[in-house]
């Protein structure tokens, strides 16, 4: 990594030392924070149900971290760019520590709605600085590869969070697992303030050279293409997640394990592969490699559904793990780059925040645009099929076999769709 990541007047062997203890700081500082988001999925709904939560409650303490994420990443990244990532860093742990242990001893849903909305505050702190110090203070030739271990982290943290969750929660009730991922939060917190003493800003003059052009931002036609990919790339993960499960439930009969195991699948090589694929892109170049990640997602999450096994539909689930992880790494250092072009030198806090923006836009919007395209489609094939609600859910089930009903490909169209539309952010990128 750079030099500007050293103190100075130490020597040239001091910066390597330097700057691999803080991408490995800012790794722990990005799992931690995956690690919380994800570790509420086993415990909060019974805990809040106990509390006497309705399910619109329990939606809203799930909704509230990443919806102040999307108010307050790209605000975050711009100020970052102007008095610099340190602050923020820390700012996000401390109110990740403070937060967590808040979230619990909360005694009421409210409590817990504003703890977890602090959560995502200081996600926003420290996902959008640290990503932008480790890009800043990478060479051009490097960034695909130091990025890649910084967002395989976040994988890490977002697989390992459900199971830390529960598994501490079994053994010592619902508070315990959130007060020794707060231990844990602080303890990363006394390495990243140890690390950070000896970080120099590659941009010294941040107040001026930190200072983002929206427009110039906007216009830049590479930056429009890999935000519309990373909005459909997100919205394609955030149908899986309600889709795929009843549709594994009906079409094979599958066990919650095989659900689980369907989605670990997918997981895997979504964590492992973005260091290889962000080394691959310093060599080869990002576009070219983008370009070719999001076809082959939409391929691959086309066919999808079309998988007449169980054991060909974990193949085509691990593909489309390696295809986002060979899109992860290349994508956000592409953005960046492009940014710096056009704004200048000190903007890598603006473009982590669009790019982590456009990511948790298509995520939110997947479950809902999933609801959108198939609830007509069932509601005009009645009385062939039978409707019925389960945990909050809507669910359609046919009702008699040999009745007109919901085809698969009018089931699954959204997929296709989704499939398009990232056919059509490759095609701009290509044209550039």
């Amino acid at each position: 990594m750079s030099m500007s990541m050293q103190p100075s007047g130490r020597p040239g062997g001091r910066s390597f030392d330097l700057a691999t203890f803080l991408l490995a700081v800012v790794s722990m500082v990005l799992f931690v924070d995956a690690l919380v988001y994800g570790m509420i999925a086993p415990v909060v709904p019974s805990y809040a149900h106990v509390m006497g939560a309705s399910d619109l409650e329990i939606g809203l303490i799930f909704s509230a971290y990443p919806i102040v994420q999307l108010l307050t990443l790209m605000p975050v990244g711009a100020l970052s760019d102007r008095y610099g990532r340190k602050p923020f860093i820390l700012l996000g742990l401390v109110t990740l520590v403070i937060s967590t242990v808040a979230f619990a001893i909360s005694v009421n849903v409210p409590q817990l709605i504003l703890t977890r909305g602090l959560q995502g505050l200081a996600a926003s702190c420290t996902m959008t600085a640290g990503l932008a110090l480790i890009s800043e203070g990478a060479p051009p030739d490097k960034m695909g590869g130091t990025l890649g271990i910084a967002t395989a982290s976040q994988g890490a943290g977002i697989m390992a969070g459900p199971l830390f969750g529960g598994s501490l929660a079994e053994v010592g009730g619902y508070n315990f697992p959130f007060l020794v991922a707060a231990a844990l939060t602080l303890a990363i917190l006394s390495l990243t303030v140890i690390a950070l003493r000896g970080y120099r800003p590659q941009c010294p003059g941040r107040v001026e050279c930190g200072r983002t052009d929206w427009g110039e931002v906007l216009r830049e036609r590479t930056v429009f293409a890999i935000v519309l990919i990373v909005v459909i790339w997100a919205i394609g993960i955030g149908i899986l997640e309600p889709a795929y499960p009843l549709h594994m439930s009906e079409n094979f009969g599958a066990t919650a394990s095989m659900i689980g195991a369907f989605f670990t699948a997918m997981s895997i090589p979504n964590v492992l592969s973005p260091p290889f694929f962000g080394r691959l892109s310093d060599r080869i170049g990002r576009k070219m490699l983008v370009v070719v990640a999001a076809l082959l997602f939409a391929v691959l999450f086309s066919i999808l559904s079309m998988m007449d096994s169980f054991t060909l539909l974990l193949l085509v689930g691990t593909l489309l793990g390696l295809t986002s992880g060979m899109l992860w790494a290349p994508s956000l250092s592409l953005t960046i780059e492009s940014i710096s072009r056009r704004v200048g030198k000190g903007s890598d806090g603006i473009a982590t925040g669009i790019y982590n923006s456009a990511w948790a836009i298509g995520l939110a919007g997947g479950p809902f645009i999933f609801g959108l395209l198939v609830d007509p489609i069932a509601h005009t094939h009645l009385p062939g099929l039978l409707r019925h609600r389960g945990r909050g859910r809507d669910s359609v089930h046919m009702a008699d076999h040999g009745e007109p009903g919901l085809s698969a490909s009018d089931a699954w169209s959204g997929p296709r769709r989704c499939a398009e539309s990232m056919d059509h952010g490759c095609a701009v990128l290509k044209d550039l």
